[in-house]
């Protein structure tokens, strides 16, 4: 049990980016100079408003540390950011689980609300390999990372620090060119400097639907022309897992791919998790009726041949990325033959391609640990992170 203040303010989004720049010196500054200082948690309300749960051991501090105010540069500096203190509020907390088993904290690694991940870290010291996790969800802001939380938590278990990511998505500001694969890719890159903890020289890429589509993008960014939103990666990926992929988006465009997203009331996939943000797709549905790529790219194929070029997967193919592609057969959302063919490019191209077909798998049976075709992708996982390490 220990003291939590809970504070609101606001800040101006003009202000927002410079905020969480200063955020974590000011956090660094309470270590060093408040005493029973124990942890802070920053919670985004809306554009504008904030939570701030800041933690202490006792009344005392919490006292001590008001009336030092802002004595530390680090801490004016955080301060002088907010536009409004709302309220502060005291109260106690109570943990629900004692075992300390679940470490977990959001990071942003932009002034947006999408432009966060959460990182998991397993116990231990580390340094850890990583698992970087792209959710999908037809590129749109109905469905965010809480999709692929299961995938973290088994992956977590399994000794590797988890990168689930989140990103501006169509029906949102800064949704779709060049926006969403720019957060990708920084998000991507957010790893180096993010913790002692993390071996940003192994990481893999897993992404599920339109996040496998990202993830693979993502894995060869190397490739694309300086001009092109993402280029230059600062993090280069030992591997990557695409599972039911949206890989192919000439076709993808070709055939209205998403266009089923007009009718709400249309049956989704098995399994298909409800819309995190239903309020969103009204907007969505007026504007998909010839499907959700043209929104995505800012236009059809003829409109824009060379963002389609540059953003996809069967386009970029290469050998520089070993590559697990996981389908299932039944897929009800992404034809299988996509991630088939870009496996089979990849090999083409001289490269590393393991296809896997899902007998019967439904879009998401490959993202379910408790699916007999999950051991085939942490065994991947395992042995790609095992071999990169003996040949360092």
């Amino acid at each position: 049990m220990s003291v939590i203040e809970m504070a609101t303010f606001t800040v101006t989004p003009e202000n927002t980016e410079a905020m969480l720049a200063a955020r974590p010196g000011m956090v660094a500054a309470f270590r060093a100079d408040r005493r029973g200082f124990v942890a802070a948690r920053l919670v985004r309300l809306d554009e504008r408003t904030w939570l701030d749960f800041v933690e202490w051991t006792d009344d005392a501090a919490w006292d001590e540390s008001k009336v030092k105010g802002a004595n530390v540069p680090a801490i004016g500096a955080f301060f002088a950011t907010i536009d409004t203190l709302v309220g502060a509020e005291r109260g106690l907390r109570y943990d629900d689980a004692e075992d300390g088993s679940r470490r977990v904290r959001t990071i942003a690694y932009g002034p947006e609300p999408s432009q966060v991940g959460e990182l998991y870290l397993p116990e231990g010291d580390g340094p850890f390999p990583v698992v970087t996790v792209v959710h999908g969800g037809y590129w749109t802001a109905m469905w965010d990372r809480r999709q692929t939380t299961g995938v973290a938590d088994d992956l977590v278990a399994r000794g590797y620090a988890v990168w689930n990511i989140g990103y501006r998505r169509i029906g949102e500001p800064g949704g779709g060119w060049p926006g969403t694969f720019l957060d990708v890719a920084a998000a991507v890159d957010a790893l180096e400097g993010m913790d002692p903890a993390l071996d940003t020289g192994r990481v893999v890429l897993l992404g599920h639907s339109s996040g496998g589509h990202l993830a693979t993008w993502a894995a060869h960014r190397g490739v694309l022309p300086p001009e092109a939103p993402g280029a230059n990666p600062g993090i280069t990926p030992i591997g990557l897992v695409e599972l039911g992929g949206a890989l192919d988006l000439k076709t993808a465009d070709a055939t209205g791919f998403g266009a089923v997203l007009t009718d709400p009331d249309a049956e989704p996939p098995k399994d298909a998790p409800e819309p995190a943000r239903p309020e969103a797709w009204p907007a969505v549905a007026a504007a998909a009726g010839d499907g959700i790529v043209k929104l995505l790219l800012g236009g059809h194929v003829a409109e824009q041949p060379e963002r389609y070029a540059w953003a996809s997967p069967l386009e970029l193919a290469d050998a520089g990325v070993p590559v697990l592609a996981v389908h299932g057969t039944a897929d009800e959302a992404v034809p299988a033959g996509w991630s088939r063919r870009y496996a089979e490019k990849t090999e083409a191209e001289g490269g590393t391609a393991r296809y896997v077909d899902v007998e019967g798998g439904t879009h998401f049976d490959v993202v379910h640990p408790d699916h007999p075709v999950w051991p085939v992708v942490t065994g991947w996982i395992h042995d790609t992170v095992k071999a990169h390490q003996e040949k360092a």
